[in-house]
């Protein structure tokens, strides 16, 4: 009997914290970035590959928006956007010692992954509007004036400077969290488990949830791409 009564006080133990759709879109979207600032640099032989890639940032985060409103619990967003309060203890508990005390984002966390979404997505649909002028033009440069689409050029520019800004601010804080903290950030994002209670965790990944809000999101950008002029090339 008193092991069974020890057994019931739930010690931590391995529990899937993030759900496998959750994780396929933060190693997508990543790898989409790379590809984008890769293909931007490499010359317009790329051309297509960084459009392309662009429409797998706008797909991405559209499956992103629907799964952080009818996903799992780590994945609504309802749960880990809290408000001005929260942030700022947040701030205050980075520097401590201590491993956050619950899975999921915190208030910091969820914060700054909705940053990131957001530039992620102004920067590939803005991309879909400027031209250089010279080789290549977005797929709707031309239902824009020229001088929108200067705009939106420089803004594309300066909205690169910030993500690039965003995504060192992300990896020097899962250093931090790996030297100061000695919690690892990566790899339950890779397995989807951390050592957490049972009540912590979640149940599953709720697959076909996740791939009803998947179709949806593909159709959104396949009706995108159908409707999308032609890009202009200029050689």
């Amino acid at each position: 009997m008193r092991n069974t009564a020890k057994s019931n006080l739930h010690p931590d133990q391995r529990v899937l914290v993030w759900d496998l759709p959750l994780r396929i879109f933060h190693w997508g979207l990543a790898i989409a970035f790379v590809v984008s600032w890769i293909t931007a640099e490499a010359g317009i032989e790329w051309a297509d590959l960084h459009l392309y890639s662009g429409y797998s940032v706008l797909g991405l985060i559209t499956f992103r928006l629907i799964w952080g409103i009818v996903g799992t619990r780590h994945a609504r967003f309802r749960n880990f956007i809290r408000g001005p309060r929260a942030l700022i203890a947040g701030l205050g508990h980075i520097v401590k010692k201590t491993a956050p005390a619950a899975p999921g984002h915190s208030a910091v966390g969820g914060w700054a992954s909705v940053v990131l979404i957001v530039l992620m997505l102004f920067q590939a649909a803005s991309g879909l509007f400027i031209t250089d002028d010279i080789l290549f033009s977005g797929p709707y440069n031309s239902i824009v004036s020229s001088a929108v689409a200067d705009k939106l050029g420089s803004f594309h520019n300066f909205n690169f400077n910030l993500l690039i800004i965003a995504v060192s601010a992300h990896l020097c804080v899962m250093l931090w969290y790996a030297v100061h903290k000695n919690h690892n950030l990566v790899a339950p994002m890779i397995t989807g488990h951390a050592h957490y209670t049972p009540e912590q965790g979640i149940s599953s990944s709720d697959v076909l949830r996740a791939f009803i809000c998947a179709s949806v999101a593909a159709g959104l950008l396949g009706v995108l791409i159908m409707f999308a002029p032609e890009p202009e090339y200029f050689f």
